[in-house]
């Protein structure tokens, strides 16, 4: 339906870069290994060279895993579903520094092509070279970067970043070392990057527990079984305090969530709905997967911005139906009131009592009324209410 993007927040963990607003302490000095045994006295650091040893790690919940070396600092941060970890060596952060981003999200090779180079970009590193791409479909680049030390001496860097797509989520690894010690990293970067896996996502199949019933209505006073629930790392969505939550934890990402109903051609849903952060919230008429997963459906939506739309699904593959409009019909603080309708070919959507679009298409299979939420740059979902089918 859009492009995703990724927000990347590199410059939290990576502080010495020169592409940074605030340079992090670290020693004046290029170390020479990228592993130390260090002794702070007074202000001169007394180094012992160690070995570089890469040991495995896994994330808390065992889904990303990748060899780092031993002995480095970790740091970890997490915003929208992306998760971030750096390792630095001892007294070298953001100098001699491994930083790896897990996000949940699929890109094609346009777009993660196009994000190697937003890094580089948001780094203020120079590429040194062409993209290339490994028997593993994994993009690299290598670059000069400018880095400050404790002195705030600029340090010249060398960096490598590297993109590659998982079943569900892009990893990104980003390396940096001093250009004066780019022989301690370089030997170990390919061994490190071919042991990155970032497993997919636990999730909860979204099926509603009660019978089909011919058509809902529902005040959401209590979980009786017509909605689907439930809470995994994705989102959590719940009947709770008068409410059906769907609430999306992953940036980029959508759900449509419909109630136990018998499929029909011809149906009218309309509901009260409101926003909970910056989500689209809509609904959704003829849906229904087909046996290979995929999905039909056509879907009107309205956002915070006062704008709405419209886009037909055929087995996941999007086609616009109404362009995004602007429309103070809508109201992004309160309550709106959002009707949608088709009979035979024809549709009707209708919010606060306005008919904001009316578009003809021919979907010919049955399916059923639904509830749709999409994030795109934050976690965020939608509150729903006074659901009525018929």
């Amino acid at each position: 339906m859009k492009q995703p993007t990724i927000f990347l927040i590199i410059c939290i963990a990576i502080g010495s870069l020169a592409a940074c607003s605030r340079p992090v302490a670290v020693p004046a000095f290029a170390t020479p290994t990228a592993v130390l045994a260090a002794e702070v006295l007074g202000e001169t650091v007394v180094t012992t060279p160690v070995p570089l040893t890469l040991v495995p790690w896994q994330s808390p919940d065992g889904r990303v895993q990748l060899r780092v070396p031993q002995a480095w600092s970790i740091e970890s941060h997490s915003d929208a579903g992306r998760a971030l970890w750096i390792w630095n060596a001892p007294n070298q952060r953001g100098l001699i520094s491994l930083l790896l981003i897990a996000s949940p999200t699929a890109l094609d090779k346009s777009a993660r092509q196009e994000l190697l180079l937003q890094t580089l970009n948001q780094l203020g590193a120079t590429n040194q070279g062409d993209i290339r791409t490994d028997d593993q479909e994994r993009m690299l680049i290598e670059a000069s970067g400018s880095g400050t030390n404790r002195a705030g001496s600029a340090v010249p860097l060398w960096i490598r970043v590297s993109i590659q797509q998982f079943a569900d989520s892009v990893a990104i690894v980003v390396m940096s070392v001093p250009e004066s010690d780019i022989a301690l990293i370089q030997p170990v970067s390919d061994q490190i990057l071919a042991t990155v896996d970032v497993a997919p996502l636990p999730t909860v199949t979204p099926i509603p527990s009660a019978t089909p019933a011919p058509f809902t209505k529902d005040t959401f006073d209590q979980s009786d079984g017509k909605w689907f629930e439930g809470d995994d790392l994705r989102r959590v969505i719940a009947v709770r305090d008068g409410v059906y939550r769907i609430y999306l934890r992953m940036a980029d990402s959508y759900y449509l969530s419909a109630p136990a109903e018998i499929t029909r051609l011809d149906q009218h849903i309309s509901v009260d709905m409101a926003f909970d952060g910056s989500a689209r919230i809509g609904t959704a008429l003829r849906f229904h997967a087909r046996p290979d997963d995929t999905r039909d459906y056509v879907v009107c939506w309205i956002s915070p911005l006062q704008r709405f739309g419209c886009v037909r699904s055929d087995g996941d593959q999007w086609q616009t139906m109404q362009d995004v409009t602007d429309s103070t019909i809508i109201k992004p603080t309160e309550v709106n009131h959002v009707e949608f309708t088709v009979k035979g070919d024809q549709y009707t959507f209708t919010v606060n009592g306005s008919v904001l679009a009316t578009f003809a298409t021919t979907m010919p299979d049955a399916g059923v009324p639904g509830l749709y939420v999409e994030t795109f740059d934050a976690a965020a979902g939608g509150l729903f209410d006074n659901v009525e089918t018929s």
